[in-house]
């Protein structure tokens, strides 16, 4: 009965929303629909109860700071959702090649992931705007796959797929059928672009800030098992709606052997990653999703 409800009632209740909000914001400039969509959501976001994961994720991570501290990274974390919300309407202006929105820091990590032709693999995490990776490399190369949690709502799926496909990397559901297309793109040469720091029920026990966590070890088990780099990569969000992309020295999978004890070591470097980026600017990292169900 509530899968039917859901179908008939919720989910094109919800979609009609969404499209009402998207194109709300596309008839925005780009920095004043997302200073609205930051305003917004510093205002409703405090009052859910969504909220209250963001603290208990803050506390979790960084469990010795001020409550102070705690109000301020969680306004800041509503502050850079409602700008990401905002941003999916201007995926076109974010998108074009000599915009000077996304600033793709030019070392000889982006250039070898992008141009030495052979496959390579990118992780990332949910920070600052996220989408921001997906059409950096996008705009960079035309053989990347990712692979992406989808919404549960049909309609909302719909809508942020079309996005993805006209202006991101190719992109599969991060399921069983997902997997094994991503595989199959890896296998033929492409690239992958993966975001491997949201909490799983199968993986790898690997510490997050601390804490033991399941963590996805497909990026170790491909890069050990196919010996190619992987490389760490971080977006940033710098002024409203203007981003830098970093490229990081890559793990070398030349230096590790194909086991579990490899796959635990490569995870747990990746992990490392991502706390010591996180921690540099908590306020732009994605605390609205229950890392740790505690």
């Amino acid at each position: 009965m509530k899968k039917l409800f859901n179908y008939l009632v919720k989910y094109p209740i919800e979609g009609l929303i969404t499209l009402f909000i998207f194109a709300f914001f596309r008839i925005l400039p780009l920095n004043f629909a997302s200073d609205i969509g930051s305003s917004l959501a510093r205002f409703i976001g405090p009052r859910l109860s969504v909220n209250n994961i963001i603290k208990k994720n803050l506390k979790l991570a960084f469990p010795y700071k001020e409550d102070d501290w705690y109000n301020e990274v969680a306004n800041n974390t509503w502050d850079n959702f409602g700008r990401v919300t905002a941003e999916y309407s201007h995926f076109a202006k974010l998108s074009k090649k000599n915009n000077r929105r996304i600033n793709l820091i030019d070392n000889n990590f982006s250039r070898d992931f992008f141009n030495s032709g052979e496959r390579h693999i990118l992780v990332s995490s949910h920070n600052a705007n996220w989408e921001v990776m997906g059409i950096t490399c996008r705009k960079n190369s035309d053989r990347v796959s990712g692979i992406v949690r989808q919404p549960n709502n049909p309609f909302t799926k719909k809508i942020i797929n079309n996005l993805r496909n006209k202006y991101s990397v190719k992109c599969y559901e991060k399921n069983m059928i997902g997997t094994k297309k991503i595989i199959r793109d890896f296998k033929s040469g492409n690239s992958l672009a993966l975001l491997s720091d949201l909490r799983l029920t199968t993986g790898v026990d690997s510490n997050f800030f601390n804490l033991n966590s399941k963590t996805t070890s497909l990026p170790a088990q491909l890069g050990l098992k196919y010996k190619c780099k992987i490389y760490l990569a971080w977006v940033s969000r710098e002024e409203k709606s203007t981003f830098n992309v970093e490229f990081y020295s890559p793990l070398n999978m030349n230096d590790f052997e194909n086991n579990d004890e490899s796959i635990q070591l490569v995870t747990n470097e990746i992990n490392q990653f991502f706390e010591k980026k996180i921690s540099e600017n908590p306020g732009q990292y994605f605390w609205l999703h229950d890392r740790w169900k505690t």
